[in-house]
């Protein structure tokens, strides 16, 4: 097999004359896919219950073609989850001991953290000699990150690793360095899972020792398979964006289709899920349409006008609305009902009376934003900033519009996720500190910065401007604590296909506000985009 795939593979790719050629070309990669899919079931049945095994489900899930193997990991990790000894083998290495436990706590399996206390000495530090095992550091360095609070080994773990794989990148082998550079940067638990996919074939490739080429060609052909589905998604919903015709009438509005589209494609990347990553797209640029207009356009009465239309759902006469306000009104009603009928069945039509009310719900909170800013009022603390800021984020809108449509979403589940659940908040605290953070930073040189988390620490604490910073990524890094905790606490309870949403929600905004607000600036998203929608894996 390893032989025949980079012999099968050159023909295909040597040049595509016309559309028929793509046609056949693309028949061929479906079937290829299916082929390789086959074996590399194979390849995991072989390997039950070895390292090798784990090994392999790890690179499946960073290479992004784990969704084909759905069944058989779960088989395997739930068969590891009950072999209690299996992490605890005194002869067993780091990396081995981190890899397990990484795996289980990424599928919700609770591993107690203190299999990590075998590698302290006698004074409770990390033993010395782990400073020259680059395997195991970088495997108890990714393994660290599914933490939940109070688990201070880990928090260690995440000191200790990071200080020497930072020390150590100098001197290392170009290929390993790139290894510990992508890890560093950002870590896998947190990664948009299309980008990492993206980023990681090379890395695997790199990895002659590592690599199985079964496994790197199905990647490559996958990834290629499902960028040209994103690529027809991408020029659909442009389409639908153009002829709303709002960029030429709405000049206020910021035009971030493409990139709206992107971030829900780290909600969504599955190719059964094209309907839902559409139904998205579409619910975040109504929701961006909103949020300029309480930010940058309407007075306070006309928001009021426009906030009891959004009550209702309907115009009256005696609203008095501006003809702007009043078409973005009926662009967001006419959007709901256009997703109602190409999303939803008789079955599930109930969904969009949930997703209205969490519309609704925003609104009111924008509402009472603009109130703040238009009557000159200060939060008194931090606290009282949250209790409104993290409705104005619009994530809670986000993470029920991700479950619209779902088979497996019912009323039950969709009252449960409208109630703001622990989990809800996680995600929405992690979105308001980190947009804050960035948003903050870039508004400094105006004469008005905005009251944002971070003027309130340094009001409520006498925080510098650094300090305030620090403490708010620290509470980001506290709801990703929580997140992973409740995850736990939800196994049973909720659907893993559901609260994987709400994980890649959290790490789109890891993946957008990190470094700058890529969403009103989005510069920085360019390289990511083309990645993604763009440049093709080079077979």
């Amino acid at each position: 097999m390893e032989g025949s795939s980079t012999t099968t593979m050159k023909p295909c790719y040597k040049a595509r004359k016309n559309v028929q050629d793509d046609v056949v070309e693309d028949e061929w990669i479906k079937q290829r896919v299916a082929e390789l899919t086959e074996h590399v079931k194979v390849l995991l049945k072989d390997a039950r219950g070895s390292l090798e095994e784990l090994e392999l489900i790890d690179a499946l899930q960073r290479l992004g073609v784990a969704y084909h193997f759905e069944e058989e990991i779960t088989e395997a990790l739930s068969l590891i989850s009950n072999t209690a000894p299996i992490l605890h083998n005194d002869n067993d290495h780091l990396h081995n001991i981190a890899l397990r436990f990484r795996l289980l706590r990424q599928h919700h399996y609770y591993v107690p953290s203190d299999v990590f206390n075998r590698f302290k000495d006698d004074k409770g530090n990390f033993k010395a000699e782990l400073s020259n095992d680059l395997k195991g550091l970088l495997s108890l360095y990714e393994a660290a990150y599914l933490c939940t609070p109070e688990e201070d080994v880990l928090d260690e773990a995440i000191d200790f690793t990071r200080r020497h794989l930072q020390s150590m990148v100098k001197d290392i082998d170009p290929r390993l360095a790139r290894q510990v550079k992508h890890a560093l940067e950002t870590p896998s638990r947190r990664r948009m899972r299309r980008l990492e996919a993206r980023l990681y074939i090379s890395i695997y490739e790199e990895d002659a020792e590592a690599r199985n080429d079964v496994v790197l060609e199905l990647a490559k052909l996958d990834f290629h398979i499902l960028q040209l589905l994103h690529r027809e998604e991408v020029k659909k919903i442009c389409i639908w964006w153009k002829d709303l015709g709002l960029t030429t009438m709405l000049t206020f509005m910021r035009d971030r289709i493409v990139e709206s589209y992107f971030w829900m494609l780290g909600v969504y990347f599955e190719p059964q899920y094209s309907k839902n990553r559409m139904l998205l797209v579409k619910v975040i640029t109504m929701l961006s349409l909103m949020d300029d207009i309480y930010d940058s356009y309407g007075t306070l009465a006309e928001l009021q006008l426009f906030t009891d239309a959004i009550q209702r759902w309907e115009l009256k006469q005696e609203d008095q609305l501006d003809e702007n306000l009043q078409l973005c009104f009926m662009t967001i009603n006419n959007t709901l009902k256009e997703l109602e009928d190409d999303i939803l069945n008789d079955w599930n039509r109930y969904h969009i009376d949930y997703l209205k009310r969490e519309f609704e719900k925003v609104a009111l909170a924008w509402l009472e934003e603009a109130k703040w800013r238009d009557e000159g009022c200060v939060p008194s603390s931090l606290a009282e900033h949250l209790h409104i800021s993290l409705k104005t984020s619009g994530y809670q809108v986000l993470a029920c519009a991700s479950l619209i449509g779902m088979e497996e979403v019912d009323r039950e589940v969709l009252e449960w996720v409208t109630s703001f659940p622990q989990i809800n908040k996680d995600i929405t605290t992690i979105s308001r500190l980190m947009d804050d953070v960035v948003d903050h930073t870039e508004s400094e040189a105006t004469s008005e910065p905005a009251v944002t988390t971070i003027s309130c620490c340094m009001k409520e604490y006498g925080d510098s401007l650094d300090e305030a910073k620090l403490r708010i990524l620290g509470m980001v890094e506290n709801a990703w604590k929580d997140m992973n905790r409740e995850c736990f606490h939800l196994k049973n309870k909720i659907s893993s296909n559901v609260l994987v949403r709400f994980i890649n929600l959290a790490c789109m905004m890891e993946t957008i506000y990190r470094n700058s607000d890529g969403y009103s600036e989005p510069a920085s998203l360019r390289k990511p985009i083309s990645l993604l929608l763009v440049e093709p894996v080079k077979f």
